[in-house]
């Protein structure tokens, strides 16, 4: 199955199983298939693989070759139950699972519709002016006591002090579907 039509959960974490020359020849890896990865998820840069080897090269410990979500989305993958470095590959990544407010975010499932393809942590939000409503992408921060905190990832077209990086707070409108900008937090 191509990563494309995983949800980023059923994959993240995951060893993977890769057979897929093409992807060795582009970026002149000197690799045989099957080859194996180890998918994350990037808190600024999405749904990551990085490559760990092949059945003869193992590359754990060496310098880190990753690829971001667009080069791999359409990668045929098989997730694999044993890898025999499975344990020190995950404590690899670890250092991408260290804030326990944004891991409980990705575990909300209701936010899903909301998620960036590439990206779990990106939501689209809305922002009411008047009659006006525009859509932003945005960065998930954490929480507050009133709901998500964001971070704009543009300027807002409606507000002259909403730029990109603002700090938002964002509530589910549940009877609009749509995410809703409730307030700004100057930090």
């Amino acid at each position: 199955m191509k990563i494309i039509d995983y949800n980023f959960r059923d994959i993240d974490k995951e060893i993977i199983e890769i057979n897929d020359k093409s992807i060795l020849e582009k970026f002149d890896l000197d690799l045989e298939t099957p080859f194996y990865g180890v998918i994350y998820i990037d808190h600024r840069n999405g749904i990551s693989l990085r490559i760990l080897g092949d059945n003869h090269k193992n590359l754990i410990l060496g310098e880190a070759f990753v690829l971001r979500y667009e080069e791999i989305k359409n990668l045929d993958v098989n997730p694999l139950e044993d890898y025999s470095d499975k344990e020190l590959v995950l404590k690899m990544i670890d250092s991408y699972y260290l804030d326990s407010d944004i891991n409980k975010i990705r575990d909300i499932k209701l936010l899903d519709k909301y998620r960036l393809r590439s990206n779990p942590d990106i939501l689209l939000i809305d922002i009411d002016k008047d009659n006006d409503t525009e859509e932003i992408w945005s960065l998930v921060m954490g929480y507050s006591d009133d709901g998500i905190v964001c971070g704009l990832l543009r300027d807002s077209k409606l507000y002259d002090n909403l730029l990109r990086g603002s700090t938002v707070v964002v509530k589910e409108d549940p009877d609009l579907e749509k995410l809703k900008m409730i307030g700004r937090i100057d930090l």
